[in-house]
């Protein structure tokens, strides 16, 4: 392989790393307004479900940043972010907007839940 084919393939597995971040980061949005709705419902036994969009958050902020490339300690910065009631969900709004313009910019068509080819 040459060096302009691997980094290529290093582009795409970025470009799907943003990509797959992102539908975690929309799916983890989606439980949290749940968690909200089932807590006033039922009470903080709901907040379990919580734990599921913490999770979600997480694991699709340290995808989407790893393929935008940010630093070790801008991924730090947003996990603290992320344990911030309110400030945890505009970083997500604001995570997903910049995976939607990465993800347009590589040729991605972007939906409500994500992006396609």
């Amino acid at each position: 392989m040459t060096l302009k084919t691997e980094q290529a393939e290093t582009a795409a597995q970025k470009i799907e790393k943003v990509a797959s971040g992102q539908k975690l980061i929309i799916y983890a949005i989606l439980v949290n307004f749940l968690t909200l709705g089932l807590k006033a419902a039922f009470g903080d036994i709901a907040g379990l479900v919580g734990i599921v969009a913490i999770v979600m958050s997480l694991i699709g902020m340290f995808r989407l940043a790893s393929g935008l490339g940010y630093s070790t300690g801008a991924k730090v910065g947003l996990v603290i972010l992320l344990l911030v009631p309110l400030v945890g969900l505009i970083t997500l709004l604001v995570l997903n907007s910049r995976a939607t313009k990465a993800l347009r910019g590589a040729g991605y068509k972007v939906g409500l839940l994500g992006a396609r080819r």
